[in-house]
């Protein structure tokens, strides 16, 4: 398989088309070779546009899923984030060859091995530990993205931004057909949520709602 044809039909085809035009964010999507942070037998499926299975109850968000939290959170060279449910570390390998300094918290030993074996040459640092709980020893963030879905803005990561930093979370019931992705600035930012757009995405490990993943 051409992955280097297959990645460049991606951005062209699933993530330009949708109102993605920083070109710095589609340059990182162009060279990271998304493939290899898919299980071996699943490398073909790495530019599809659909969720693809990464482990017992994970799956990953598609290209434009993640070309749009990444968007949302305005990330840019120097910013530091906190990407929670940092899975096998493809959008953390994103976001550094952006320049942008990664926290990559995950709560699977497994998948945070091998993102952490990906990404050694880059900005990123790891933690195994509880999504719900953030990383306060490394606040404050100037973004937070959320990789998947929480019923409510987690008032305990908010406290985690700096006063104008952003969290991304896509917010909704796990038996929902839409959810909200949703944008907060700064520690009281949960008092005037903005909603951007709908879209659906897995429950995330780790809070109330996670009941592993819908079909």
């Amino acid at each position: 398989m051409d992955f280097a044809l297959a990645r460049t039909n991606m951005v062209k085809s699933q993530v330009q088309p949708h109102e993605v035009i920083d070109e710095t964010l589609l340059g990182s999507m162009m060279v990271v070779e998304r493939e290899h942070f898919f299980p071996e037998d699943r490398q073909f499926m790495a530019y599809s546009d659909m969720p693809v299975a990464m482990s017992e109850g994970r799956r990953c968000l598609t290209p434009m899923q993640i070309a749009w939290l990444i968007k949302s959170a305005k990330v840019t060279e120097n910013t530091k984030v906190l990407l929670i449910g940092a899975g096998t570390g493809y959008e953390a390998a994103l976001m550094a060859t952006m320049g942008a300094k990664v926290c990559a918290l995950e709560c699977d030993q497994t998948l945070a091995s091998k993102g952490e074996s990906l990404t050694k040459d880059m900005d990123v640092t790891w933690k195994v530990g509880d999504h719900s709980q953030g990383w306060a020893d490394a606040a404050p963030f100037d973004a937070i993205i959320l990789t998947g879905a929480v019923e409510e803005m987690p008032a305990n990561l908010a406290k985690q931004l700096d006063a104008y930093g952003t969290m991304i979370a896509v917010v909704g019931m796990a038996s929902e057909p839409t959810m909200s992705a949703t944008r907060i600035v700064g520690p009281t930012g949960l008092h005037h949520p903005e909603k951007l757009y709908e879209t659906r995405i897995d429950p995330l490990p780790g809070f109330a709602q996670d009941e592993g993943f819908q079909l």
